[in-house]
């Protein structure tokens, strides 16, 4: 009888102890990048197209002074802006518009937690409330691409770029954009 009294009293120790530990809330979703995300058929290349738009700010970016400080090709800033029609007719590309055109505080709130999350795997003591989301570039086929940063994080300036489906994407430091997708 004794036992019995011990071991549920440990149970509801144990109980109580866990409504009060800090735990942080799972994330509903995972990160994935570019590359990754058209891959597996989440992005088309329009997408990706409408992404680099909007990472490269339109084409008030100066893709031109890029060009000339050799951090892309002539040929990249074609497949950025240009495309040929099913009639092989050269057409300028216009992005499909960020809808919504800032994000709703819940999935900010999701994309930030999966963030914290990950990095506390990794070993790194950071919470939600730590992440920020520098730059939002719309949903595409429920993925929401964005670029996140972290206190602590120390992104190294370098220009680098990525080519993922014909499409070029230029940063100016190891940082890059992120897909979110809501798990299933």
């Amino acid at each position: 009888m004794c036992m019995k009294k011990l071991f549920s009293l440990g149970v509801i120790l144990a109980m109580a102890l866990s409504l009060f530990s800090a735990c942080e809330p799972e994330s509903k979703g995972a990160f994935y990048s570019l590359q990754q995300a058209y891959d597996n058929g989440w992005l088309t290349q329009e997408d990706l197209r409408s992404i680099a738009y909007y990472h490269h700010d339109g084409l008030n970016y100066s893709l031109e002074d890029l060009y000339k400080a050799d951090a892309i090709t002539r040929e990249a800033i074609e497949k950025n802006m240009y495309y040929q029609n099913e009639n092989g007719e050269t057409i300028e590309f216009v992005p499909s518009p960020k809808n919504p055109e800032i994000l709703d505080a819940e999935t900010e709130k999701q994309l930030k937690q999966t963030r914290a999350n990950g990095l506390r795997e990794e070993g790194r003591k950071i919470k939600a409330k730590d992440v920020s989301i520098i730059e939002y570039y719309g949903i595409y086929n429920s993925c929401v691409a964005a670029m996140l940063a972290e206190k602590g994080s120390e992104y190294l300036y370098s220009g680098n770029w990525r080519v993922i489906a014909d499409i070029t994407f230029v940063y100016g430091t190891s940082n890059q954009i992120k897909i979110w997708k809501e798990n299933n």
